[in-house]
């Protein structure tokens, strides 16, 4: 069956790791249409999208020609959630029309936005489009495609940090060093896909003595990677933490679920975590940070989990009144801001009542730049100004 592709499925990259195999397209032409970015009902731009639309018009599309197997046209089907195969009259480089199916939106589905551009989606989308396709088709044997399509954009989100972390140089100066052969994985099994993930493992990796261990089940919790930013006015010597109710401690048990925590959120696609950082200061507590100081990045639970969090303190001037309540309300975010002095933030984790991880390493960061920052800001050791 003959194919044709106009969107993001003219980005190669993307095209095989769905049709699962090495493509030579030929190039070929839609005539009477335009390419729009494809919008939700409500408006909302292809942020969460990242696709493009046929829509009727005096031009023509540009797009590849690419003979498909049975079995790879319900590979496509599946992808193409929310779009039908249709035939349609393509126009060849000689000039010759040949009939090729065309996958066009559901009508009423989408709605047309901006012009769309290859180029310009395949520089800011095209890694991480192409990596999330690997989970998108992995659902294929277990999830139907019409909610595979609901959790995409966390899809993006996921694959957003696997990308992050493969791009990152880790230090090894005394854990192992890793070959290519030293992780053998035999099986993954997407067992649960929603906000989160859990993934299934079935694998073998090499042991200190040299040898593989035997086959093992492993499970990871998977989600993105998150921002933390503790604001600190060094003249006053105060800092900005917030508080809100965790599920977490509640499924645990705790008969105080509400936590006092840093400044956090995560690291949607596109940005990066510094400016994660900052948009999350402003929706959660309503301060504008100034200079991002690098804190230690960590895996906060590194058996179970793949959240990676990068943390920074902020110099921020934080006077009365600054804070502000916030959350995003179509979140069911209820966040209260607290402006504490250094001495109280070093109390309350003295006291137990600071339970939250990132909250205590940027403390005890903190702690150690403390009295560099408080000389740069000509305040003295012991007095806020």
């Amino acid at each position: 069956m003959r194919y044709f592709f106009y969107g993001t499925l003219c980005h190669l990259p993307l095209l095989e790791r769905v049709l699962g195999r090495a493509v030579v397209p030929q190039r070929a032409a839609l005539d009477g249409h335009e390419l729009r970015e494809a919008c939700a009902q409500d408006g909302t731009g292809a942020a969460d999208l990242a696709f493009p639309m046929l829509v009727p018009g005096t031009g023509q599309v540009e797009g590849l020609l690419v003979d498909v197997t049975p079995a790879e046209a319900a590979r496509l089907d599946y992808y193409e959630a929310g779009h039908a195969a249709t035939a349609c009259a393509v126009r060849m480089p000689d000039g010759a029309e040949i009939s090729a199916r065309v996958y066009l939106a559901e009508p009423g589905r989408w709605q047309p936005g901006a012009a769309w551009s290859l180029a310009d989606w395949a520089a800011r989308w095209g890694d991480v489009v192409t990596e999330a396709a690997v989970e998108f088709m992995a659902g294929r044997d277990h999830l139907p495609a019409e909610r595979a399509l609901a959790r995409y954009p966390m899809m993006l989100v996921r694959a957003a940090s696997r990308l992050r972390a493969r791009g990152t140089a880790r230090p090894a100066a005394r854990r192992h060093t890793p070959a290519p052969e030293d992780v053998e994985i035999s099986r993954m099994v997407p067992a649960y896909a929603r906000f989160f993930a859990v993934e299934e493992y079935h694998l073998r990796h090499r042991t200190f003595a040299g040898g593989m261990t035997r086959e093992l089940e492993r499970a990871a919790f998977v989600s993105g990677d998150a921002t933390v930013v503790l604001p600190y006015d060094a003249r006053r010597d105060r800092v900005l933490l917030v508080e809100q109710f965790r599920t977490g401690p509640l499924a645990r048990g705790d008969m105080n679920p509400w936590s006092l925590e840093a400044i956090a959120g995560r690291v949607d696609v596109g940005e990066t975590p510094e400016e994660a950082a900052r948009r999350e200061a402003g929706e959660e507590a309503g301060v504008t940070l100034d200079a991002l100081i690098p804190a230690p990045n960590f895996y906060p639970s590194p058996g179970a989990k793949t959240e990676f969090l990068y943390c920074y303190l902020a110099l921020a001037d934080l006077p009365d009144g600054v804070a502000q309540p916030g959350g995003l309300e179509e979140e069911g975010e209820d966040i209260r801001p607290h402006l504490i002095a250094f001495s109280e933030l070093m109390a309350l984790i003295e006291s137990g009542e600071v339970e939250n991880a990132p909250l205590l390493v940027l403390a005890l960061w903190l702690e150690r730049m403390r009295p560099g920052l408080r000389a740069a800001a000509g305040a003295g050791p012991d007095t806020a100004l």
